[in-house]
């Protein structure tokens, strides 16, 4: 008998050291997360649907189990944004609705811009906002495009970053649309002539046709979506997720066509219903692999 409790008084600070090595861990993710919520204060965005400028971190209370959603568009007229947007209005708002989260989508732009991009494409107007300077993706260090420094127009900016110049990413992503990808969903969820190919995955062009009908539907409103300040055409945007006032997940756009990936997002979600050391472990992983993308 006394030979155990021996024993077990040796393990005993093992358990408890163990222990504190992760609540340090806990706590210094949780001091991470936090720089982003940080960076906002102060940080002004305008309402859509009223056109009042309002700051942005007095949208929601952050309560310890309060989960936001902020996905940062880039400028209204940005086939990244109509792209990201169609995604989430088809597939992640109706289920955050259900779970009860809020949503604050954001877009680099006036409120004129935004209105009409909410029109165009049956964007939820309530929870859309526009940053008329770039001020929130400037705190939050999004990437701000090609040669962001040089004093050329934005359009000459534009160009390279449309074959990839400045933009990673965005040439593989172009190709993608057209030879297709047995990785990812099927793009359009009605039957089409796609359906020849196979279904279940995304196919050679279908895609590609989607960008061809969304540039179709920006090309004739370009001077009403495009932002005024000509400057953030180049700009990118990307997401936060916070639960409270900790960043449970983060992409930052790495350039054009790659916004965050909306599987990956969702899984982040789900697993923020864990406990406080685990959300601090997955902030962790995230903030490790945010150049790659989407974070998780």
């Amino acid at each position: 008998m006394q030979l155990q409790r021996l024993s077990g008084a040796k393990q005993r600070p093992l358990v408890v050291k163990a222990r504190s090595r992760q609540l340090c861990t806990a706590l210094r993710a949780q001091q991470q997360a936090s720089a982003e919520y940080e960076a906002l204060k102060g940080v002004k965005v305008f309402s859509a649907a009223d056109g009042f400028e309002v700051e942005l971190l007095s949208l929601w209370q952050p309560g310890p189990d309060t989960r936001v959603v902020i996905p940062f568009l880039t400028h209204f007229a940005d086939l990244s944004s109509w792209e990201y947007a169609q995604k989430l209005n088809q597939k992640v708002l109706p289920q955050l609705r259900e779970q009860g989260l809020q949503v604050i989508t954001v877009g680099l732009g006036s409120p004129e811009n935004a209105r009409l991009f909410s029109s165009t494409l049956d964007f939820p107007l309530e929870g859309l906002y526009a940053d008329p300077t770039g001020a929130a993706y400037s705190a939050l260090g999004f990437s701000p495009g090609f040669a962001p420094g040089a004093d050329i127009n934005p359009y000459m900016k534009l160009l390279p970053m449309l074959a990839g110049i400045g933009s990673p990413g965005t040439l593989q992503e172009v190709i993608r649309g057209y030879v297709g990808d047995r990785s990812a969903k099927p793009v359009f969820n009605s039957a089409t002539p796609f359906d020849i190919l196979g279904q279940n995955y995304q196919r050679p062009f279908e895609l590609a046709t989607l960008r061809l009908f969304n540039m179709i539907g920006i090309l004739p409103k370009w001077g009403e979506l495009s932002p005024p300040d000509t400057k953030l055409l180049v700009q990118q945007g990307g997401s936060l997720v916070f639960k409270g006032t900790d960043v449970i997940f983060r992409h930052n756009d790495s350039g054009i066509l790659k916004y965050t990936d909306i599987d990956a997002l969702m899984a982040a979600i789900d697993a923020s219903r864990g406990s406080s050391t685990q959300q601090a472990q997955l902030t962790t992983s995230s903030s490790s692999s945010s150049n790659s993308g989407a974070t998780m």
